[in-house]
């Protein structure tokens, strides 16, 4: 075919440059070389129009390729050696792969491939013309052979391509662009621009000659001066992608790209040739059209061009070096090594070597250069323009013809029949726009309950009626302490018991003869299990393994640390729990969900039935992303919530898991559908995978076929499986083949492999984590849940005493025997019970005996202490068969309580976690009708002790700290090897009296084997009212105890008489010559350093030591530095913020002094953080660290600033959304949330430097959608309800709350993850009430600070302070008659430490606000700023730094 193809050009280009003399015919050879000029005018056209004309080359950054071209395995470009010759589009469009939904980048690398690949082809099939065998391209004339060829002009495609030479140019440069440096192909296309050169400037000579004009882009020749700039540059940029190769190959082991070393000695020699030819074309250049260079060039890159050149035509040069090293020369010159940038104007690219007014030693550039790329991109446009109206040619023709052809007798006949069509399709349309009627009235009730929720969301902040349940997540260590609005409140007064009495006594009489007599079935049918009952075996529990890596303890804490997980939430409500329809909480499945939260879901019912072809339509309904497809899906699974439970299918894909209701939910006590609105679908529900945290394996019915899925903000998603084998499946696909990024590896779904591997025992060993989250994770990791009320979360009772005036935490007579269960802790009781147990001998086996009939955790249990708050309120009337109980029966005494489960046989239940963390569980704040006793007493709030002083927030504090104190922590493991560990079962069990009925053990009966249908419920039954017992995780070995406290603790706890105050003499401030000017407005404290910021923003950094002396301290001033950049902002002329009174603090008379206050920045306008991805990866506490953040704001250009620990440098500065000056922030103590509160009355949620915790906080689509990339800061949420400037700020993660204080008094609570408004506040300026909305007539917050069990403290500008529960319950308020300006609270021994204009730091106690211990620095000044340094393991001592007003630094200690 190639011999063909020559023979037939040579024949063509004999007649043409012969005059018709030789060769063919003259017409026929002129008619085939015109085809070819025209063929190669639509190529340019083509590669032209698909944005790879010569302008457009210039944006050097479309011509960046990975080592290995993705398509066709080049290296750094496309390799073209294995293509044919001659033109095939197709092979090139079936290799580029184009799809129609390939946008953007890709879609631009595809077109590209196709592009080079039609350059290519057209440009060796010309090279059979214009380069024929037969010529010897030594000798000059045959140089110029194609030139007589080239010269003319297509006319048919217009006149803005210019020569066919021209357009041979053009495509040898896309060549040039992308073609793989080392390639064959490159080779030809540097060789064949080489000569294309040549004969450029031979026409640009005749034309200076005829016109005998030489200057540069005269109107004569600027179209070729153009292409002879675009050619220069084009090789530099190539030149500098031969760099980049050789540099890669030369480095690189052979075997990387290529298939033996021999292929690589080609390429290396293809290689230097090509830059050989490359250098030649440059240099021809330079020589034959130097008028054009030094006209559109640089002066610098001018002067670098010709000084390379230069050195390398030298023949002092020449001699010394060879070709190879005088090419590595060459590519190393400063015109080689420089002038890599492009500058983008508008849409056009301009490298920065071409003149566009630059100065170079003291001479300024012209902008000839920029002219010219200009009119190249003025060119591509005309191109274009031409090609386009050409095509259109043809469709004009088209329409004429058709127009003529409509006018014809035929067609007017096939008008009738098209109107007889048109009247059945109008038919169809009318019954059609019924249908789309329908569909709009659809979607118009999806926006009106959009708008319903967007006004409730509004209102929330001035509803003061509002009605509270307990939240269906936890917080970060596992309590319900934040309660959340109920939206569907019942009051129950038709569930009465008293009520339910008289007419109703003879119903209420049959349905409990009725239902003793199912009971004594279900009794009766119990004895009948037989050979379903599976014995305990202990030996195999003890040979159990696993081949789990072993795990950290950050790994199997689920959300405890979460630094390490990114926990937050997504869309408002739903933590990647999307689901369409909206119901009331009493007939809801899983629980009530925001109206509005369903954006990307559509609607199965407004759109019409499901595709029966495809039994998974119903996913689609969702926005499925990118690259989302089917893993696998799960029939007959169930979701088991508190309150009931739903089955459906399961499908899982790599993105997100869907769920079909396809039964209706069913009520966990009644068994009986949940009612709902009729014309309501079934739900369809979908959580995101990339909110994914944790997955836990659980037990249902005592058998394991459950998993629990945790996500980011807590919340866990109970599935149920059809067996262990599927469970084992999906959590299989899901670990492999799905993307999770926050999930923590792991590979086995057993409890006890679980706890083995981790590290949990020794954490608490050694006091780093408190009894309480210690507790909660065994409980966790045993198959305790809140999403199950059968398997809830069990705690013990600590104390023993509820009829003391006081308590001595300290006297171990008060606390309970925590290694006896409840049931052996009074001995008459035990006796009875075992005489009863050795009865039970030849009547039921052995496995079958029990000592208790009940259990310490039951539904019963935990619904007769959670009564009071919903939605245990109508769980509890559920299992009452519709009404609440006898009130006797009812929990209303914390001393009866226990009294019962101290005398009576059949009570030995334990505690539930709300016993240490709410105290609202004891009052009846909803006024429920809970009746009254026998002697008429009526049961409203839980009765307690009298050393709680009728308070439940006292009985819960002191009820906490029993549960941490000494005796408890050394006597706790005693009551985990009852509950969790050895003692749980087999002789160890017995040996202890902790047997309890065998149904309530895991694995003691198998339902499988149960044939009867009555016998299989009634055993089924048994097991979820009577209580399950937890999954054992230690079988053989004892619990280890804890070990004993080996330091003073923190330095408030106790002995305040021992503070003293040091104020080091060598500082950085407090002096007139000082280094550091003005008041210490910030103080920060990491590990052993401190770090100090001054009112004139010097940022200083300190040591404290610890060692044993008088001062057990060294205190060493390290160094200082600016905080504020050249980019930062300083201006004192800007809006004073941070202190609201300008005379708040006595400033020096020094104009410094006050830099700070004009500046608007205060202590709340710094903090430090480690960064998310810094958290991650385990980066060392070191105050050098580079990883540490500076964050600060109150700038008068209203921006965010994040600077570098280490070196100040600054990293980040924007405005972060805010309208107006961003007054203060605040970093939670995992260091990776943010919160800033604005002018604009907004507070604004910020995840540092962790995109996927970023993610999991708010939809990825929306970010997608509205362009946000990945950055050191990305907001997540925008929090609103108050109406005036924000003026503090406190948050905490381990809570998930935010509290926010504005300008008017209001003070507004919301959720961390969610986002989420929960309740507002303020004191009222004229009662001093607090009221439950926004402030009409409030008084200002001026500071605040939040304790993680659950309080926070609000100072005001009337110099008031009070103490409030985030649920909005005041606690404490005190006048303190001082001005504050700082205020923290120490977490470990919980006391407020306030220091204010006084110059007293005052130690107050947390929970009444009554004051401890006064320090006085007042000679000082004001305090400023407080900071407690951390406790950790290097730091032997904890230490309270005190700033002052005139810039001491006081430490405050503990005298030993």
């Amino acid at each position: 075919r190639n011999r063909a193809l020559k023979q037939s050009a040579r024949l063509v280009t004999q007649s043409i440059l012969s005059n018709g003399t030789e060769g063919l015919d003259m017409a026929s050879a002129v008619r085939q070389w015109r085809c070819l000029r025209h063929l190669t005018a639509v190529g340019v056209a083509v590669v032209t129009s698909n944005g790879f004309g010569v302008a457009e080359l210039f944006d050097y950054r479309n011509q960046d390729a990975s080592a290995v071209d993705g398509i066709t395995g080049g290296m750094y470009g496309i390799r073209l050696d294995n293509m044919v010759s001659g033109i095939n589009a197709f092979e090139a469009l079936a290799g580029a792969k184009l799809h129609s939904n390939t946008t953007g980048r890709k879609q631009r690398e595809r077109y590209r491939y196709v592009c080079v690949v039609l350059a290519s082809q057209i440009l060796t099939l010309l090279d059979a013309f214009i380069f024929p065998d037969n010529l010897d391209s030594s000798k000059a004339a045959s140089q110029l052979h194609g030139l007589a060829l080239v010269r003319s002009t297509e006319p048919r495609l217009g006149k803005s391509q210019g020569p066919l030479l021209a357009s041979l140019v053009r495509l040898s440069l896309i060549l040039l662009a992308y073609l793989e440096p080392s390639s064959v192909r490159f080779l030809q296309a540097c060789s064949r621009l080489r000569c294309f050169l040549h004969w450029t400037l031979e026409i640009i000579r005749e034309s200076v000659a005829l016109g005998g004009y030489s200057v540069a882009f005269h109107e004569l020749n600027a179209p070729l001066d153009r292409l002879v700039l675009a050619i220069v540059l084009q090789c530099h940029r190539a030149l500098s992608r031969c760099s980049v190769v050789l540099v890669e190959m030369e480095s690189s082991p052979w075997d990387k790209y290529f298939s033996d070393s021999e292929s690589r000695q080609k390429s290396h020699r293809r290689l230097f040739r090509a830059v050989l030819e490359l250098r030649e074309i440059v240099f021809a250049a330079y020589r034959g059209r130097n008028e054009v260079l030094r006209a559109a060039l640089s002066l610098q890159a001018h002067e670098a061009l010709a000084r390379g050149l230069e050195e390398m035509s030298s023949p002092k040069f020449l001699l010394k070096s060879s070709k190879e090293a005088s090419l590595r020369t060459f590519l190393k010159n400063d015109w080689m090594t420089s002038f890599h940038d492009v500058e983008a104007i508008g849409d056009m690219m301009i490298s920065e070597q071409v003149a566009n007014g630059q100065v170079y030693k003291n001479r300024t550039a012209t902008t000839i250069g920029r002219q010219a790329i200009t009119e190249l991109v003025s060119e591509n446009a005309a191109i274009v323009k031409e090609y386009s109206d050409l095509l259109g040619i043809p469709f004009n023709l088209y329409c004429e013809n058709q127009r003529r052809w409509a006018e014809t007798e035929a067609v007017r006949e096939r008008e009738f029949e098209g109107n007889e069509a048109v009247k059945k399709f109008a038919i169809k349309y009318r019954s059609d726009s019924v249908e789309g009627n329908k569909i709009l009235m659809a979607k118009f009730s999806l926006a009106m309950k959009r708008m319903l929720w967007i006004v409730r969301t509004s209102n929330d902040p001035w509803n003061p009626f509002k009605r509270w349940l307990f939240p269906s997540t936890t917080d970060t260590l596992y309590r319900r302490i934040l309660f959340a609005p109920n939206y569907y409140f019942n009051d129950h007064a038709d569930a009465c018991y008293e009520s339910t009495l008289g007419k109703e006594r003879d119903k209420i009489t049959q349905e409990e003869t009725r239902r003793k007599e199912k009971e004594r079935e279900m009794t009766e049918a119990l004895l009948r299990v037989g050979d379903a009952i599976v014995p305990y075996d202990e030996s195999a529990l003890e040979d159990f393994e696993d081949d789990d890596p072993e795990r950290t303890d950050d790994e199997i804490l689920i959300g405890w640390k979460s630094e390490n997980d990114g926990n937050s939430e997504s869309d408002n409500d739903n933590n990647g729990e999307q689901k369409f329809n909206t119901k009331d909480t009493e007939s809801v499945t899983l629980e009530s969900k925001s109206i509005g939260s369903e954006w990307d879901q559509f609607d199965d019912t407004d759109f019409g039935e499901n595709d029966d072809s495809d039994p998974d339509a119903w996913a689609k309904k969702f926005m499925w992303s990118e690259g989302e497809h089917f893993v696998q899906s799960f029939e007959s699974v169930v979701i088991v919530s508190l309150q009931s439970t739903m089955e459906g299918k399961l499908l899982l894909t790599t993105q997100n898991v869907y769920f079909h209701q396809t039964e209706d939910a069913l009520d966990v006590f009644t068994k009986q559908p949940v009612k709902r609105d009729d014309e309501s679908p079934r739900q369809d529900l979908q959580w995101k995978l990339s909110r994914l945290t944790d997955i836990h394996g659980r037990r249902y019915m005592l058998k394991a076929q459950g998993l629990e899925l945790f996500f980011a903000d807590m919340k866990g998603l109970f599935l149920k499986f059809g067996g262990m084998k599927e469970r084992d499946a999906f959590f299989s696909k899901l670990t492999s083949n799905c993307k999770a990024p926050l999930l923590r590896p792991m590979k086995s779904l057993n409890p006890r492999t679980v706890f083995k591997k981790t590290k949990l025992t020794d954490m608490w060993r050694k006091r780093k984590i408190s009894n309480f989250q210690y507790l909660m994770m065994l409980n966790l990791m045993a198959g305790r849940t809140f999403n199950d009320v059968t398997q809830y979360p069990v705690f013990p009772w600590v104390l023993c005493d509820y009829t003391s005036e006081t308590l001595n935490l300290s006297d171990h007579r008060i606390y309970r025997d925590l290694s006896k269960p409840v049931g052996a802790l009074n001995p008459d009781r035990l006796a009875q019970l075992i005489e009863r147990y050795n009865d039970l001998d030849g009547f039921v086996s052995e496995e079958e005996k029990f000592l208790y009939g009940s259990h310490y955790s039951s539904p019963g249990v935990v619904l007769h202490y959670l009564v009071r708050q919903e939605p245990y309120t109508s769980m509890h009337i559920a299992l009452q068969s519709g009404r609440f109980d006898c009130a006797d029966r009812m929990f209303h005494d914390v001393a009866g309580c226990w009294d019962s489960c101290m005398t009576s046989t059949s009570d030995v239940k334990e505690l539930t976690p709300e016993f240490f963390t709410c105290p609202e569980m004891f009052i009846n704040t909803n006024d429920f009708p809970l009746g009254q006793t026998q002697s008429k007493i009526p049961i409203s709030n839980v009765k307690l002790p009298p050393w709680a002083k009728e308070s439940p927030h006292e009985f819960i504090r002191i009820h906490r700290l029993a549960l941490e104190s000494e005796y408890v922590s050394n006597n706790l493991h005693h009551w985990i090897d009852l509950i969790f560990g050895y003692k749980q079962r087999g002789p160890a069990a017995a040996a202890n009296h902790n047997v309890f009925h065998y149904l309530s053990y895991e694995g003691s009966v198998d339902l499988d084997k149960i044939s009867d249908e009555v016998t299989r419920q009634a055993t089924e039954s048994h097991i979820q009212n009577f209580g399950q017992t937890p999954s054992q995780l230690m079988v053989k070995d004892p619990h280890p105890p804890r070990s004993r406290v080996e330091d003073d603790g923190p330095l408030l706890e106790k002995n305040l008489q021992a503070l003293r105050c040091h104020t080091p003499a060598k500082q950085f401030g407090g002096s007139r010559n000082a280094e550091a000017n003005g008041p210490v407005i910030s103080l920060h404290a990491l590990g052993e350093y401190v770090f100090a910021i001054y009112s004139d923003l010097s940022f200083c950094s300190y040591k404290i030591h610890f060692i044993r002396g008088v001062v057990p301290f060294t205190f060493k001033a390290e160094k200082t530095r600016h905080i504020i950049s050249r980019k930062g902002s300083r201006s004192l002329s800007a809006v004073w913020h941070a202190l609201n009174v300008e005379d708040d603090i006595p400033f020096e008379a020094d104009s410094t002094s006050k830099e700070a206050v004009s500046l608007g920045l205060g202590n709340s306008s710094f903090a430090i953080s480690l960064g998310g991805s810094a958290k991650l990866s385990g980066s060392a506490v070191n105050s050098a660290d580079s990883s540490y953040l500076l964050l600060s704001c109150g700038y008068f250009d209203n921006c965010l600033k994040v600077q570098t620990l280490d070196s100040s440098s600054l990293r980040y500065n924007q405005n972060g959304g805010h309208r107006g000056q961003i007054n203060c922030l605040q970093v939670g103590e995992d260091g990776t949330v943010m919160v800033t509160g604005g002018q604009d009355s907004t507070c604004r949620v910020w995840v540092i430097d962790h995109d996927s915790f970023a993610s999991s906080l708010t939809d990825g689509y929306v970010y997608s959608s509205l362009g946000f990339e990945s950055g050191l800061l990305r907001c997540c949420h925008v929090l609103l309800g108050h109406v005036s400037p924000i003026t503090c700020v406190a948050m905490s993660t381990k809570l998930d709350v935010i509290i926010s204080g504005s300008e008017d008094g209001s003070i507004c609570i919301h959720n961390i993850r969610s986002g989420k408004f929960v309740r507002s506040l303020h004191v009222d300026a004229s009662t001093k009430e607090v009221k439950h909305s926004c402030a009409i007539n409030g008084i200002s917050v001026r500071k605040l600070a939040i304790h993680v069990d659950g309080t926070f403290v609000a100072n005001f500008s009337d110099e008031s302070m009070y103490l409030f529960t985030v649920n909005g319950q005041k606690l404490a308020d005190i006048n303190l008659e001082e001005q504050l300006y700082s205020m923290i609270i120490c977490q470990q021994s919980e006391r407020l430490i306030t220091g204010g204009e006084k110059g007293l730091a005052k130690i107050w106690t947390l929970h009444d606000l009554s004051l401890d211990c006064t320090v006085d620095v007042s000679t000082y000044g004001a305090i400023t700023s407080l900071v407690l340094t951390p406790l950790d393991t290097s730091q032997t001592a904890q230490y309270l730094c005190v700033g002052s007003s005139n810039g001491s630094l006081s430490i405050v200690y503990k005298s030993l």
